[in-house]
């Protein structure tokens, strides 16, 4: 048996993010098709979902993100004899000398380096991963085109891995009883979600006579960015909220709506497509590549034609019931069993590898 050592030492129970999504759903789904093989490095106040695992684990001390991610994950992986370290949402560390893979969920810190935020540190730090790693995985054929063409990485050693969906998605139906039309929005504050994009087409679709709220669900960061304005009493800012609250949100909405500029993946428009909204998305490749033609598409730079994609998904009912009813039917291809399972596949791939040479 390998000794898999998983880098989980970032997640924070204040922040749930695609990548949160991403190490929270994996990292039981490898424990569970490897048993006996994982090695977790995690925090003291690591999640209860993790917490439960039957699994070994090395606890971090250190509180300095720097000194944990560069000094003690590797010191405490290599005091684990681990085969194999992948950090999930990190470059490698500079000092381990072992065999590395690494999870890059979109090519941010390159196309984007005005919203890598706290990763500002990390970027030095990619060529030198990027350039020893045995295995770098990433969630779409859009990422990986991106972190090829802006990041550098050698294409033969990128992975598409896709992101799953929660199954209890799938469950959902709209509340019963009258209820006011709310577009639903999901994903942490930042530049390249492009907020303020969806609120212009929100202030069109109310000005054109339409009774709409707006609710944002999501780590509120850059709140501040946020021109509210006169739309301030229709717009609901719920901040991070739990898993129970946001399937209640995608099954009331009227219309969800990711207006993004750029996606590694796009998670927030999986759940939508499984919970059966109608979902208007940016026209951009991660999207489309999640949608296909279940989705209808504007241009993200273009708010009049955003209001314009919105108002048709909530007057053509019969054209939104048929296109969300395929967008659950093609939802279902996201598992996060078969992520963790072509995960396990490529260790596997790189440890013989390894062991050949």
């Amino acid at each position: 048996m390998a000794r898999l050592g998983l880098d989980v030492t970032w997640l924070r129970p204040d922040r749930l993010s695609g990548a949160e999504r991403y190490a929270l759903e994996l990292v039981p789904a490898l424990a569970a098709l490897a048993p006996g093989e994982v090695v977790l490095f995690v925090r003291p106040d690591l999640p209860s979902s993790l917490a439960r695992l039957d699994v070994e684990k090395r606890v971090a001390q250190v509180g300095l993100r720097v000194a944990l991610d560069q000094a003690w994950l590797p010191w405490s992986a290599a005091r684990a004899r681990v085969d194999l370290l992948h950090t999930l949402a990190s470059p490698t560390p500079v000092l381990w000398r072992g065999l590395a893979a690494m999870t890059v969920h979109d090519a941010t810190p390159w196309l984007h380096p005005d919203a890598a935020g706290a990763r500002w540190y990390a970027r030095p730090l990619y060529p030198q991963a990027l350039g020893r790693a045995a295995a770098i995985f990433t969630v779409s054929e859009a990422a990986r085109e991106d972190l090829v063409r802006a990041a550098g990485a050698p294409r033969e050693r990128v992975f598409v891995t896709p992101n799953g969906v929660d199954p209890l998605l799938f469950d959902l139906h709209p509340p019963a009883g009258p209820r006011a039309p709310y577009l639903l929005a999901v994903g942490t504050f930042e530049p390249r979600k492009n907020l303020p994009v969806l609120l212009d087409a929100f202030r069109r679709l109310r000005r054109d006579g339409r009774d709409l709220q707006l609710v944002v669900a999501g780590r509120q960061a850059f709140t501040q960015l946020l021109p509210l304005g006169d739309l301030a009493p229709h717009v609901r800012l719920t901040g991070t909220v739990l898993d129970s609250e946001l399937h209640a949100l995608y099954a009331g909405a009227a219309c969800f709506v990711i207006p993004s500029l750029h996606e590694g993946f796009g998670l927030p428009l999986a759940e939508a497509m499984a919970s059966g909204v109608p979902a208007v998305a940016s026209d951009i490749p991660a999207l489309r590549e999640v949608g296909g033609e279940t989705v209808r598409y504007a241009d993200p730079w273009d708010p009049e034609g955003f209001a314009a994609a919105i108002a048709a998904a909530l007057d053509d009912r019969e054209g939104s019931q048929l296109r969300a009813a395929a967008a659950r039917g093609r939802a279902r291809r996201f598992r996060w069993e078969e992520t963790a399972r072509a995960t396990l596949l490529v260790y596997r791939r790189v440890l013989r590898a390894a062991r050949r040479r």
